[in-house]
């Protein structure tokens, strides 16, 4: 009886079906594992970081990438990702379930103005800044995308009255990393 109800099921959708469900389980296997974050190795004869040197930043190999202090701008964390450059910055928040209305308005304003730079709100309230660009490091295309990314953080540092409610205040004690 159990025979001829899976016979009854086959023939009824066909085999077509079983074949559809296998390449969305397929197409979800490659997508976790895309997912998944590689950052290649950096070196410290990088020409990346000769580059962020010539532009005043100070950098360390950390983990799997670069970090960059800089006097007057914006600490950048950078790793070669998903075949190309990417670059981040955070900021600590506050409490994310304090005026998610409100967080998301500003948050989704500032983007419309930003040409390079996305935005995410962590789980625990911290804002994130993230840019990508696609390929591997040359000179021209990387001062490009840093003119770029040096437009966005301006926007940033406008916007912070409207992003102080939900950012953390930090004081700016030597040696913390602000």
């Amino acid at each position: 009886m159990m025979e001829n109800t899976r016979r009854g099921m086959m023939s009824r959708h066909g085999g077509s079906q079983g074949k559809r469900m296998a390449v969305v389980l397929w197409s979800l296997l490659f997508l976790l594992m895309c997912s998944v974050v590689h950052a290649e190795p950096v070196s410290s004869k990088d020409p990346l970081i000769e580059h962020l040197e010539f532009l005043g930043y100070e950098c360390d190999l950390v983990e799997a990438g670069i970090r960059a202090k800089h006097a007057s701008k914006i600490h950048l964390y950078i790793t070669y990702a998903f075949g190309g450059i990417r670059m981040q910055t955070g900021f600590p928040g506050t409490s994310p379930h304090s005026d998610v209305g409100s967080r998301y308005r500003v948050t989704n304003a500032l983007m419309k103005r930003l040409s390079v730079i996305q935005l995410f709100w962590s789980d625990d309230g911290s804002l994130f800044a993230m840019a990508w660009m696609p390929g591997r490091y040359e000179k021209t295309r990387f001062a490009l995308f840093m003119e770029a990314w040096d437009h966005d953080t301006a926007i940033l540092r406008q916007t912070y009255d409207q992003l102080k409610p939900f950012l953390k205040e930090q004081t700016n004690v030597p040696g913390n990393g602000s």
